[in-house]
């Protein structure tokens, strides 16, 4: 059998449509849930929340990042159809699944170890996933070796970026991913109709402004997004966008015709649920917008 040259491997936190992930041959690798009390109740993640929120129950989703077996299996099923691996990991600096990643290589036959490589992209969700399309598009194009595709796609991992904010700051404070002081001024802020924009920054969870959410989330998250990409804007380079969403269709779909209505050289790639992994912390209600920057 010919092999292919390079497959893909990565998490669910990339939040990639699987239309998507079929059409250019992704392996995706689950996080695990403990959904505790909320099993009881009917739904998605989501849904489950909101009852639970209403039952009064304050034990919320837990996760934890893939096992080494996880990607022991992944690397090795890849790797009978594919000369090489590429797996490209949500942010280290929130999850161990980079970790979990890179032990697994060394629990592989030393011919094939030298064959896998991962990437560490500082980000999640929208911007990973555009993250792994930009993957699949240069491997598809043929022309570079592994070593170059990982060399080139490192180097262009500033141009992808997110921003977001969260519909309820109670479900933030609870999965207790932020300082101590941080959910008391969640909790004001959102008192007076203010939402915290969050993004990554060096793959961390951090609050980069304050918006007025009278008019929306999709209308807070689009400034923001505006306002980070003017000078490429005023450079005339096209962007790449993913959204997605924690169950908020309507305010998904206000961002969605706000990009396609923009006379900017924009590119809307795909819409999405946050993957319950990421959800259970964020909230139901949360909307994302991750970016790439085209050269």
């Amino acid at each position: 059998m010919n092999k292919k040259y390079i497959g893909i491997v990565t998490d669910e936190m990339g939040d990639l449509p699987e239309k998507l992930v079929k059409e250019n041959d992704i392996s995706v690798v689950n996080f695990k849930i403990d959904y505790g009390e909320l099993l009881n109740f009917s739904g998605n993640i989501y849904q489950k929340m909101r009852e639970g929120q209403k039952q009064g129950l304050k034990s919320l989703v837990k996760t934890s990042q893939p096992s080494i077996n996880d990607y022991v299996k992944a690397f090795k099923e890849k790797l009978e159809y594919f000369e090489n691996v590429l797996c490209i990991a949500f942010t280290s600096n929130v999850s161990g699944a980079y970790n979990s990643a890179l032990q697994a290589i060394k629990f592989l036959p030393s011919e094939m170890q030298n064959r896998i490589h991962v990437i560490d992209t500082l980000e999640g969700s929208a911007s990973q996933g555009l993250i792994t399309l930009k993957a699949a598009q240069m491997i598809k194009e043929a022309k570079l070796s592994f070593e170059e595709i990982i060399k080139e796609l490192k180097e262009k991992l500033h141009n992808f970026k997110l921003v977001a904010t969260y519909d309820n700051p109670k479900w933030l404070e609870a999965s207790g991913r932020l300082p101590s002081i941080v959910p008391f001024a969640l909790n004001q802020t959102n008192i007076i109709n203010i939402k915290v924009i969050l993004t990554l920054k060096e793959g961390r969870l951090s609050i980069v402004n304050f918006k007025k959410t009278t008019n929306g989330l999709a209308q807070a998250v689009f400034e923001e997004f505006e306002k980070q990409t003017t000078e490429i804007r005023k450079n005339k380079k096209k962007i790449r966008i993913a959204i997605t969403h924690a169950d908020n269709t309507i305010e998904s779909q206000k961002l969605e015709n706000l990009i396609k209505n923009s006379p900017e050289n924009y590119e809307l790639v795909y819409t999405n649920l946050i993957c319950f992994t990421i959800g259970g912390h964020v909230g139901p209600g949360t909307l994302l917008l991750g970016w790439e920057i085209c050269n």
